[in-house]
């Protein structure tokens, strides 16, 4: 049972955030439960998570999310940075040490910054690099709710 559990979630995992449209001028967003692209407006299946919004494909994908948000978590975080509402902070998720000189790794798509070489060796040597980056304690670590934008001229 914790096998395909497993399985599932590294299915998953590998189609969560954004995915190109079949023209490549547009992205759209994945349902972090079913791991497909939503179509239509995707704003229209949506749950409050952390400080932002979390959205599915399908209201039985919202509940699956609602029953236990924590079997989510990984994916709920990914989606977060993907959709801006989130953005990187100068700390790395990996070590928790302040980022001097920043080193990226790519990771589904995402540009994500670290601290040193060595944690771009180490996430890069990783089976599961979205867990390792957008785990719960990696998250808060490394990320924080995006600022407004403001409209000044």
């Amino acid at each position: 049972m914790k096998r395909n559990l497993y399985l599932v979630l590294i299915m998953m995992f590998s189609s969560i955030g954004f995915s190109e449209d079949s023209k490549g001028d547009e992205s759209k967003v994945i349902c972090l439960v079913s791991g497909e692209v939503i179509e239509g407006d995707y704003k229209e299946e949506s749950a409050k998570y952390k400080e932002g919004e979390v959205y599915f494909c399908c209201g039985g994908c919202k509940m699956d999310f609602e029953e236990d948000a924590s079997k989510f978590s990984t994916a709920a975080n990914f989606q977060l940075l993907a959709t801006k509402q989130y953005s990187e902070t100068n700390v790395c998720p990996v070590t928790g040490r302040k980022i001097k000189s920043k080193k990226e790794v790519i990771v589904e798509g995402l540009s994500v910054g670290v601290c040193c070489a060595g944690c771009v060796k180490k996430i890069n040597k990783s089976n599961n690099k979205v867990s390792m980056l957008f785990s719960d304690s990696a998250f808060d670590k490394g990320f924080s709710k995006s600022k407004p934008k403001s409209n000044k001229k």
